[in-house]
């Protein structure tokens, strides 16, 4: 079989939930996404579909239909990328007002992130990249509310000395190589 030369691009995820209207007005109030559709699954489930992207019909697929005794879903993370450190530590004010209690707030060296539970339980990670690659995993616990520069200054000194560390954009040109070959080589 021959791979096609093109690359396939992850736009959406879609996951079971049991309460569909209290998991949508979460979506929403938290990240301002709104709903472009909303009506029945090919299985028969209340689906509804929302964007935070007009390029985009649908970003995130919310379909009732877990379970009651289902203790989680099978779901690791729904992930949410902003421009900034410092839109992130907006984004952090902002959960505040909205009543959400992060489960961690922590620097991965190559980004910075904020981690809680939507109304069901599934992880949700709210994060914004450094300018820097840093081998994974790796995890530092940070205050949020300390001033941006601070925060820099603080992750670059945490992980200058970690193996591969170097500039992100080094890293990204070597992965575009990868990325190339591996559509070239099938």
């Amino acid at each position: 079989m021959t791979q096609s030369t093109s690359r396939a691009r992850l736009t959406h995820l879609g996951f079971y939930v049991r309460d569909l209207d209290a998991q949508a007005e979460f979506y929403k109030k938290v990240f301002s996404l709104v709903e472009t559709d909303r009506g029945v699954s090919g299985a028969g489930d209340p689906i509804v579909f929302m964007t935070g992207d007009s390029s985009e019909h649908h970003q995130l697929v919310l379909t009732a239909g877990l379970p009651p005794e289902a203790s989680r879903t099978w779901l690791n993370q729904v992930s949410f990328r902003v421009d900034t450190l410092a839109a992130l530590q907006e984004f952090n004010s902002w959960l505040e007002e909205c009543g959400v209690t992060p489960s961690a707030t922590v620097s991965h060296g190559n980004a910075w992130s904020i981690y809680f539970l939507d109304p069901e339980g599934n992880n949700v990670e709210v994060y914004a990249g450094s300018p820097w690659y840093v081998p994974q995993p790796f995890r530092k616990p940070v205050d949020l509310h300390r001033p941006t520069q601070e925060l820099l200054d603080e992750t670059y000194q945490s992980v200058k000395d970690n193996g591969e560390f170097r500039p992100v954009e080094d890293w990204a040109a070597k992965l575009d190589q990868q990325l190339e070959e591996a559509l070239t080589s099938s």
